[in-house]
């Protein structure tokens, strides 16, 4: 026997916690209003073994209720090693339920990751089928190159890769099954809100914490260390200015993640015009594409220093970070200032503070 589940190439695959549950559902038309009205903030936070982390602000099935993943399960692994006798039978099992697999797995057993047969690392993977002629699950995750892609791997590795996961951190301890619930609540549709929207891009604008929003969860005053909105580029200025020190090391994925939000919001203007909610003025889409291209540029002029280890290459991706905040900022304030002369915001008009 063999099953697939659909998986689609998702809107936004920086990290794990996006890319999987967005290749489940950026293809689904009546998920695409949730999709569109999240992801708009950024988050950054210098923890304290010297890791730089920069992501998208928003919640996820892992912490908080997502309406696209309502009957999902998260299960911790001592009960899967402890009471389930066959491990390849129960993904096999879950799989036919309609269920996607998330777990945790040493990458030393998995093909096509760079610590294949080479070193021990634990790392996420989605299973959306098997083969049972091959014997081999299907997955999908960060591989080759450690972009988003997917792979086989044998029963018989992924079980071995399962058991000697290394954990390091509890979240590694949870293997998540999501099923897709396109109803959302009971056949109610999620709609796209634009006032929610103008508040988002506001936010970001004034580089608003965006923990204020959900107290429910968070205690904001003990997440004051974090950076958010457009307030981030003076933290990456300021960290490249380190590196050249020899004071901080940066992880590409910092400037992927930039280069992400970008080309996210570029499809968020195009689908919300698209959509018939607003027409946004030609100089803000123009720009906005501006913002994608330098922010595209940023990330190779960093791969190229990763190549040379030439200085020139950060002192002038530095320079461009500068503009780029400038471009994004006066993009921001002309679209605020066009969302207040239409009555979409009731705030006052936003000045250039160049």
């Amino acid at each position: 026997m063999m099953k697939t589940l659909p998986l689609c190439d998702p809107l936004i695959s920086n990290y794990p916690q996006h890319a999987f549950y967005l290749s489940i559902i950026s293809d689904h038309q009546e998920c695409q209003p949730w999709i569109y009205s999240n992801y708009t903030h950024l988050f950054l936070s210098d923890w304290k073994n010297d890791e730089i982390f920069l992501d998208f602000y928003v919640q996820t099935p892992e912490h908080h209720f997502n309406p696209w993943f309502k009957d999902s399960q998260r299960l911790h692994r001592d009960l899967i090693l402890g009471s389930i006798p066959d491990f390849i039978s129960f993904i096999k099992d879950q799989i036919d339920s309609g269920y996607y697999v998330w777990t945790h797995v040493d990458e030393y057993y998995i093909p096509d990751t760079p610590s294949f047969r080479n070193y021990r690392f634990a790392h996420a993977i989605m299973i959306y089928g098997y083969d049972d002629t091959a014997r081999e699950f299907q997955l999908a995750g960060f591989f080759k190159y450690r972009i988003y892609s997917r792979t086989t791997v044998s029963y018989d590795d992924l079980k071995t890769a399962f058991e000697h996961c290394d954990i390091y951190d509890d979240y590694l301890n949870f293997t998540h099954l999501l099923k897709i619930n396109p109803e959302y609540h009971n056949g109610k549709i999620y709609e796209f809100s634009l006032s929610y929207f103008a508040e988002c891009m506001e936010n970001y604008y004034t580089s608003r914490n965006e923990t204020e929003n959900f107290k429910s969860f968070y205690t904001p005053a003990l997440y004051s260390d974090r950076t958010f909105g457009l307030d981030i580029y003076h933290k990456l200025i300021m960290f490249f200015e380190m590196m050249l020190s020899k004071q901080r090391t940066i992880d590409t994925r910092l400037l992927y993640t930039l280069k992400e939000h970008k080309k996210f919001m570029n499809l968020k203007i195009k689908y919300i015009e698209q959509e018939g909610h607003y027409v946004f003025p030609v100089k803000f889409k123009d720009n906005y594409i501006r913002v994608e291209q330098e922010a595209t540029i940023i990330l190779n002029q960093f791969l190229k220093y990763g190549m040379t280890q030439r200085e020139d290459h950060i002192i002038s991706l530095m320079g461009r970070l500068g503009a780029l905040y400038q471009l994004e900022k006066e993009s921001l304030e002309l679209l605020l200032n066009d969302f207040n002369s239409r009555g979409i915001r009731s705030g006052k008009p936003i000045l250039s503070q160049s």
